[in-house]
C-alpha cells in the first residue's frame, strides 16, 4: 500500500488486517485489535475512481508515467483493474517548482517592462509634443500589450506545460499594471487604486491558482507579491507621465 495513505486497514506478514483501538475508562490503557479481512475489501474501500482522477493521475495510468508539478498518490480502480499511483521522485519535483519561481521572477518581469516600454513609445510617437502621455484609460492598455507580449514570447520560446499560458501572462500583467498605479497615484484617486491593486492582485491569484491546481495556493500568492514589487519600475512611468485629474485642471 502506499505510505502516507491513512486508513483503518494494515499489511502484516503477507495478509491484511482491519485494526482498531479503544481505550478504557478512567485509566490510560489501549488495546489495539486487528482482523483479518480479504485484499479485494481492502482496495474496494481505499480506491477512487480514475474517472475522477485528475489529469496527471489519468495520464499516468494510461501511459504508464505523468510528468506534472504536484502528482496525486493514492489507488485508483477502473474496469475492476486497481491501480497505485505515486511521485517516482518528489525531490525533482521541488527541483522543478523552484526552476518554475525563477522563471517567473525573469521571464514575466521582463516581458511586462517590454510591454509598458512598446506601449509609452507608441504614444509617444503618435503625440511627440505632449508632456503627460498617460490617462487611466491609456495606462489600461499597456496590461493588455503586456498579455499579448507574454502569449507571443511563451509560443516563440518556451515549451512543456500549458499552464504557462496563463501564469506568464498573467505575471507580465500585475508587472505591467504598476502603470495604472502610478498615474492613479499622481492623480490622488486612492480609492481607486486601492481597488485596483486589490482586485489585480486577486484576480491574478486566482488565474494562477485555476492553472497550477493545489500547488497556485503555495506559490500564486508569492508570484503576484513579486510582479507587484517589480511593477515598481511601470508605476514609475506611470507616475511620471500621468496626465493630472480632470478635477485638478
Amino acid at each position: 500500500m502506499i505510505d502516507d495513505i491513512e486508513s483503518p486497514y494494515v499489511w502484516y506478514n503477507e495478509s491484511y488486517y482491519t485494526w482498531t483501538v479503544s481505550t478504557h475508562a478512567e485509566t490510560t490503557n489501549a488495546t489495539i485489535r486487528m482482523t483479518p479481512t480479504d485484499p479485494d475489501s481492502v482496495f474496494e474501500n481505499l480506491s477512487r475512481p480514475v474517472a475522477d482522477a485528475p489529469r496527471e493521475v489519468q495520464t499516468a495510468i494510461e501511459h504508464g508515467e505523468s510528468i506534472g508539478l504536484a502528482v496525486e498518490s493514492g489507488l485508483y480502480q477502473q474496469h475492476g483493474t486497481y491501480y497505485v499511483v505515486a511521485p517516482e521522485n518528489e525531490g525533482a519535483v521541488l527541483t522543478e517548482l523552484a526552476s518554475i519561481f525563477a522563471g517567473f521572477a525573469l521571464t514575466p518581469v521582463g516581458r511586462g517592462y517590454v510591454a509598458v516600454a512598446l506601449g509609452l513609445l507608441g504614444y509617444r510617437y503618435r503625440e511627440p509634443t505632449r508632456d503627460r502621455l498617460l490617462t487611466v484609460r491609456r495606462a489600461t492598455v499597456l496590461p493588455a500589450l503586456a498579455v499579448a507580449v507574454a502569449l507571443i514570447g511563451t509560443g516563440l520560446f518556451e515549451s512543456g506545460s500549458l499552464t504557462r499560458f496563463v501564469t506568464g501572462p498573467t505575471s507580465a500583467f500585475v508587472v505591467a499594471a504598476g502603470t495604472v498605479a502610478g498615474v492613479l497615484s499622481r492623480q490622488r484617486r486612492w480609492l481607486w487604486l486601492g481597488g485596483v491593486t486589490v482586485g489585480t492582485g486577486v484576480l491574478a491569484t486566482a488565474a494562477i491558482t485555476a492553472a497550477l491546481g493545489l500547488v497556485g495556493l503555495i506559490f500564486g500568492p508569492a508570484i503576484v507579491l513579486l510582479s507587484f514589487i517589480t511593477g515598481v519600475v511601470p508605476f514609475g512611468y506611470g507616475y511620471w507621465f500621468a496626465q493630472e485629474s480632470p478635477a485638478t485642471q
